[in-house]
C-alpha cells in the first residue's frame, strides 16, 4: 500500500470501518473435516465452511500461505511438504492428522471475514488460544492516549483488511541539524492481530528532505518487542505511559550521539568497500545488494558515510516490512546508532 499522511486518530477509525466484516471465533478443529479441491481448501461441518484464501494468479503471496501456514503448524506438518502435495494428497493427509490432534492443539482462535453466504467464512489466521485477541485497534489508541500532541504520524503501511502487519511510524516535531540537514528522531509501531509479529517498537534518526530513516539498535535487538501471549488490554494501557517517557529519553540520546559523530557521519569510506561488508550481513537479501550497487554506479555524488546510508534507507522502503527493517537497521549500524539494552 503506498504511504500517505494521516494522523492516528483517522487510522484508528478507518481500521474500524475495515474490520466490520470480520469476526472471531473459538473452534475445536478435531470437529470440522478438510476438504481440499481445484486449489481451495476449506474446514466445514454441517452448519458452516471456513475457506483458506487462494489466489492462483499469487499462490505463494504469504497473505495467502499465512493460515495454511499456521493450519499446517499446528498439525506439526512442514508447509513446504504439504503445499507440493496434490489435492487429494492433502485431503487424505489431513484427515489422518485432524483427528489425532491432543486437545491444547486442536483449539484454536480463528481470525474469520465473513463471506456474504453468512454461513460462510475466510479464514484470515489460526491461532492458539493462548494468543490473547488484542487487535491494532487496541494497540493503536493506548498508544494516541500516551503520546498526546507530542508526535505526528509519518505514515501506516500494511493497514488493509488482510494485512498480516500494520506499520505505523511517528516523527518528532522537533528539528536539528546534521551536517547542515533537517533532522528528527521518530519511532515506529510494529504490529499484527493475526500473528505475523510480535508487539514491537523501533527507534530511529530521520532526514526529512530524503524521508530516510536509520534504526536504532538496542544490544541487537529492537527498542521494546513484546509477545502477544497472555498480554491483556489493560496491559496496554498500563505499559504505553511509561514506555513513551523512555522512548522521549533514548530519542534525545540518539540526537545528541549523532550531532556529535561528525566524524562518522562526514568519513569519506570508500563506498565500494562499505558496499562489500554488507554483503557479510546475512540479513540482507541479493535484490538488495544489487539495487546499491545499480545506485552506486548512476549516482557519483555519494561520496560519504551520510550519502551511502541514505541510499540504503530510500532503497529500503520499497521492501515490506521485514526486510526494510534489517536494511534500516544496518544503515543504522554504519552511523554507529547502537545502544545497550536497559
Amino acid at each position: 500500500m503506498a504511504e500517505r499522511d494521516e494522523t492516528i486518530r483517522t487510522l484508528i477509525e478507518r481500521l474500524k470501518t475495515l474490520t466490520m466484516s470480520c469476526e472471531d471465533k473459538h473452534l475445536d478443529l478435531k470437529t470440522l473435516q478438510f476438504d481440499s479441491e481445484e486449489g481451495e481448501m476449506r474446514l466445514y461441518n454441517q452448519f458452516h465452511s471456513y475457506y483458506f484464501k487462494s489466489d492462483p494468479k499469487n499462490p505463494k503471496d504469504i497473505k495467502i500461505t499465512h493460515a495454511v501456514q499456521q493450519f499446517c503448524k499446528i498439525q506439526g506438518v512442514p508447509y513446504s511438504f504439504f503445499a507440493k502435495n496434490p489435492e487429494h494428497m492433502k485431503k487424505s493427509l489431513t484427515s489422518c492428522w485432524l483427528p489425532s490432534l491432543k486437545p491444547e492443539k486442536s483449539s484454536v482462535l480463528a481470525k474469520l471475514r465473513k463471506t456474504k453466504d453468512s454461513n460462510d467464512y475466510i479464514i484470515r489466521a489460526l491461532l492458539p488460544v493462548e494468543y490473547t485477541n488484542i487487535s491494532n485497534i487496541d494497540v493503536l489508541e493506548a498508544l494516541s492516549s500516551a503520546i498526546g500532541d507530542t508526535y505526528k504520524m509519518e505514515f501506516a503501511i500494511g493497514d488493509d483488511r488482510d494485512d498480516l502487519i500494520l506499520h505505523a511510524r511517528f516523527l518528532s516535531k522537533e528539528e536539528f541539524e546534521v551536517c547542515g540537514e533537517k533532522c528528527c528522531v521518530g519511532f515506529s509501531v510494529i504490529c499484527s492481530d493475526l500473528g505475523a509479529s510480535p508487539l514491537m517498537v523501533e527507534t530511529f534518526l530521520h532526514r526529512i528532505p530524503s524521508k530516510a530513516s536509520f534504526l536504532v539498535t538496542y544490544s541487537t535487538e529492537a527498542f521494546f518487542s513484546f509477545d502477544y501471549e497472555k498480554i491483556q488490554k489493560t496491559d496496554l494501557q498500563n505499559m504505553f505511559p511509561p514506555l513513551v517517557q523512555h522512548l522521549q529519553e533514548s530519542l534525545l540520546e540518539i540526537k545528541n550521539k549523532i550531532q556529535s559523530a561528525k566524524e562518522i557521519v562526514e568519513k569519506k569510506d570508500d563506498i565500494y568497500d562499505l558496499l562489500r561488508s554488507l554483503r557479510l550481513n546475512k540479513s540482507l537479501n541479493e535484490k538488495f545488494h544489487t539495487l546499491m550497487f545499480q545506485e552506486l554506479e548512476s549516482d557519483s555524488n555519494v561520496k560519504t558515510r551520510w550519502d551511502f546510508v541514505n541510499k540504503m534507507s530510500i532503497l529500503a522502503k520499497d521492501f515490506p516490512v521485514d526486510r526494510r527493517l534489517k536494511i534500516e537497521r544496518a544503515a543504522g549500524n554504519l552511523l554507529d546508532l547502537t545502544f545497550n539494552k536497559v
